[in-house]
């Protein structure tokens, strides 16, 4: 699960890698506005698959969050009179990884399959 904040940090865990610098800009229309519940069904389904595509993209680069997350624009445009809208949106911030401050490994680790074997060979 990757975590999204505003912050430069996430409260009770420290960064330990910088994944890098997330910008992306997302364009979305439609030409049925009336059938997605009007601008405000229309924009909140849009920012709900922004969020969706910024969380899989740093997932796939490894990271378990987004700091200093922001949404700089969020341009919207309608014609209700052609049941049309289109909407821009600028989204930013800082891909990392994050441990919990009493954990020595990342929160997104795995389990040495290698060792679980040998230990349990072992008894």
């Amino acid at each position: 699960m990757v975590k999204m904040t505003p912050l430069s940090f996430l409260p009770g865990t420290r960064n330990v890698k910088y994944l890098g610098i997330i910008n992306m800009f997302f364009i979305r229309e439609t030409t049925s506005l009336r059938e997605e519940g009007g601008v405000s069904g229309f924009l909140h389904s849009f920012i709900a698959e922004v969020f969706a595509m910024v969380r899989a993209h740093v997932a796939a680069l490894g990271g378990n969050a987004v700091v200093s997350y922001s949404m700089k624009d969020c341009v919207l445009m309608e014609n209700p009179n052609k049941n049309q809208a289109q909407c821009l949106i600028n989204v930013s911030g800082d891909a990392v990884i994050c441990v919990r401050e009493t954990d020595q490994e990342p929160m997104t680790s795995t389990t040495n399959i290698g060792e679980t074997c040998a230990a349990e060979g072992a008894t």
